[in-house]
């Protein structure tokens, strides 16, 4: 039954509930002026996000294809990549949905970078939890990674970048700790990032953010820490 225009929302809702639970299939409101509504079975439905996610995807790689193109003859020596693939807890579309459409598209990418000049250093900032697909990136051609410690723990950067494979990272250390720890505190976060990742061929850096939230003791001692630990020989 077609929605009336002036219905209510919440017999609107009422009604689809009822409709997917009678006959297991989503109800998409096209109109809601003309009271146009169309039922699509739910498996269609999946595989019509699919074509459009595949779709949209396509157009922003064809896009980010020809800002590559156009940066290969004046790179340096290296090239620098910034994205947002992880949330606070992991990656936003999943490592398994990632893999099967994303990983495709980096590994275009980057491919046409060492393509064109193989020793080509490809460093690549991603906020957010993805140690999952730290690996992959490494296979997608990245050199360097510029992963957040609060974001993905220490305890799975080490297990990922130390002990199952080694991965140059360039670890940006907690920036939400600095606005409210003590002097000694800072201390210790910068020395346990270092001590757990240092080797002795290298493959670590720190990268610290500060701003104006941070007060400026907090400051000097994020400072005073790293210079004290760029010296760390295990």
């Amino acid at each position: 039954m077609p929605f009336e225009p002036g219905q209510r929302l919440s017999e609107k809702a009422d009604h689809l509930g009822s409709l997917i639970q009678k006959t297991r299939t989503l109800v998409v409101e096209l109109d809601p002026v003309q009271g146009a509504a169309l039922l699509i079975e739910r498996a269609g439905r999946m595989e019509l996000v699919r074509k459009c996610d595949e779709n949209l995807i396509d157009k922003v790689l064809e896009y980010n294809i020809y800002q590559v193109a156009a940066r290969l003859p004046n790179m340096g020596e290296g090239i620098s990549f910034g994205d947002d693939l992880g949330t606070q807890t992991g990656l936003a579309i999943g490592a398994e949905r990632w893999r099967r459409l994303m990983k495709p598209c980096f590994r275009k990418l980057y491919g046409m970078i060492k393509s064109y000049k193989p020793d080509q250093i490809i460093y690549m900032h991603t906020d957010g939890c993805i140690w999952e697909i730290m690996p992959d990136l490494v296979e997608c051609g990245v050199d360097i990674i510029n992963p957040q410690f609060r974001a993905n723990g220490l305890e799975n950067l080490v297990r990922v970048c130390r002990k199952e494979r080694i991965i140059t990272i360039d670890l940006d250390l907690d920036r939400q700790l600095f606005p409210v720890a003590t002097r000694s505190q800072i201390f210790d976060h910068v020395g346990a990032c270092v001590e757990s990742l240092w080797m002795k061929e290298g493959g670590l850096g720190l990268n610290v953010w500060l701003n104006y939230e941070i007060p400026l003791e907090n400051m000097a001692a994020v400072l005073d820490a790293v210079e004290k630990y760029r010296k760390y020989k295990g």
